[in-house]
């Protein structure tokens, strides 16, 4: 894929986290804007969604001396989760500007601006030298990717020797029909989607150790359920934020996530992996 390729493909992100989406997430899902791994099956989404986070930390080695680079950062959520629980020090990236715009508001009222910086970053050409970062961490965010092998490679090329790579993503599994891919891929504006053995063979070809992958697919649909759920309970609310369409579109595409999802056509895994130390 050429450089304008990829650029073509981060712009139509921007645009679309930018755009409409941006009103409908911050009013649907809060602050955090990635699936969730339920404490029970009581478990009520949002927190299903922090538990998330905890799994993944505790999957890490994080301390105050663990520099974490976050690509895809959303509100930054997880990043001051991180800051506030382990001290360590995040640069938090993304490309949609009012995600950071909002995020940077709730850093300050947190009082973590001390242990976050917040960047515009591309994942697929990081502005950081070589060695630089212990964790990068990463939730749902490489399924933009227009060149998933050049943002895994960019990933190791910044951690430090012995570092770790933490990411989870929303998978389309192989032999799922062309005609389902492309109405996965056009809800989220993504340009393709790899399976979790895409994921292990590219990281395995970068010399990275994988110590720790984690299929959560089962959880996708009782995920995506809960949103359209509360996008037709908040409809009204949305309709002075963003169009009729607009809204009636998403719940239609949030139904085929969750068909597609039952069906066995869209996962979710974890993935920890580590640069070797030399």
């Amino acid at each position: 894929m050429t450089n304008r390729d990829t650029q073509s493909v981060v712009s139509s992100t921007k645009a679309y986290y930018d755009g409409p989406a941006d009103q409908i997430y911050r009013t649907i899902w809060g602050d955090n804007i990635h699936l969730g791994v339920p404490c029970s099956d009581k478990c009520p989404h949002p927190e299903a969604m922090e538990h998330t986070n905890e799994i993944m930390a505790q999957a890490v080695h994080l301390s105050p001396n663990a520099r974490v680079l976050d690509l895809g950062c959303g509100y930054g959520s997880t990043a001051r989760y991180l800051a506030k629980n382990y001290g360590c020090p995040i640069t938090a990236t993304n490309i949609s500007e009012n995600e950071l715009e909002l995020a940077w508001e709730r850093t300050l009222e947190a009082g973590l601006d001390e242990l976050i910086e917040y960047e515009y970053g591309d994942f697929h050409d990081l502005i950081y030298a070589d060695d630089s970062f212990q964790v990068v961490w990463s939730q749902e965010a490489f399924l933009h990717a227009a060149d998933k092998s050049k943002v895994l490679s960019e990933c190791r090329r910044v951690l430090v020797p012995g570092g770790t790579l933490a990411f989870t993503d929303i998978l389309v599994r192989s032999g799922t029909p062309e005609a389902d891919r492309t109405r996965i891929y056009d809800r989220v504006k993504s340009p393709d989607m790899w399976d979790l053995s895409d994921y292990q063979q590219a990281l395995e070809g970068l010399g990275l150790e994988i110590n720790r992958t984690e299929d959560w697919s089962e959880h996708v649909a009782r995920s995506y359920g809960w949103v359209r759920k509360q996008v037709l309970k908040n409809r009204d609310k949305l309709l002075r934020l963003v169009d009729a369409g607009t809204i009636d579109g998403t719940v239609d595409a949030l139904g085929f996530w969750v068909e597609a999802a039952n069906a066995g056509k869209i996962g979710w895994a974890m993935f920890i992996a580590q640069k070797p130390q030399t």
